[in-house]
């Protein structure tokens, strides 16, 4: 089936990869440069809370959530952990996740929500989110076929993407997310990959891209495989440029 025409917006551009720095030790963070280092206030203020998180140490491992309640850790017959208020309904289906105290946040977090519908079935919606599930950040998404009433988790096929150089790009990371859907039905998800590079996973490459999943036919259910590159560094070791927080139309 013919892909429809995608257009990715970057209105943060700042370009390039993107790469996080955690809190290892003030002796590891002396001799690998931060990304504060390379930007100026203006592009420091325009950082996506994404990358905000990502860069503060003190969040790296401890900031970004508590260790829950029961009723978000024990599921409830096939309703998961859905822990629902009210008439508003949890898009994550997810149970918490038991976490070491100092990387609290790191199995559960998910942050910084899209949400589209289907122009001809507004039943359809399709919610994506950073996914903090499988302790690093990746692109979360759920559906639902019922008006939002219930939802359910689905999987973006992000692992590796294909490389011009080399068949497979692994990455280690990912979020920003956006989503929307064309005229025919078929949803779309935006996602930001990345590696970290030398101060957190003892590699040098800090290579990023931005990728479009499609959901063909079946909204949201699952996604086509691999992503295909809206933008694509190749190998590199800096943190600039830097490409923040894109968004994407579907025509």
């Amino acid at each position: 089936m013919k892909l429809r025409l995608v257009r990715l917006l970057a209105p943060l551009s700042l370009a390039g990869v993107l790469l996080f720095q955690p809190a290892i030790s003030n002796t590891v963070q002396a001799n690998v440069p931060g990304i504060d280092d390379e930007m100026n206030d203006i592009q420091g203020r325009l950082l996506s809370g994404f990358t905000t998180f990502e860069l503060s140490p003190k969040d790296n491992g401890a900031g970004a959530g508590g260790a829950g309640t029961a009723i978000s850790y024990s599921p409830r017959g096939s309703d998961a952990c859905p822990t629902n208020q009210s008439s508003n309904i949890k898009v994550n289906q997810n149970c918490l996740n038991l976490t070491d105290p100092d990387l609290q946040g790191r199995g559960q977090a998910q942050n910084e929500e899209s949400i589209a519908a289907d122009p001809n079935q507004p039943n359809h919606l399709v919610a994506s989110y950073n996914d903090y599930r499988r302790g690093d950040g990746t692109c979360g998404v759920s559906y639902s076929l019922d008006k939002g009433r219930t939802w359910n988790d689905a999987t973006t096929p992000n692992n590796f993407t294909r490389n011009p150089t080399f068949p497979r790009e692994y990455w280690q990371a990912g979020g920003d997310t956006s989503v929307g859907w064309d005229t025919k039905g078929n949803a779309y998800l935006s996602c930001q990959l990345f590696k970290r590079g030398p101060g957190t996973a003892g590699d040098p490459d800090r290579a990023s891209g931005f990728f479009v999943f499609r959901s063909t036919q079946n909204s949201g259910a699952s996604f086509n495989f691999p992503g295909r590159p809206v933008f694509q560094t190749g190998p590199q070791t800096t943190f600039l440029p830097l490409e923040d927080k894109q968004f994407m139309a579907v025509d």
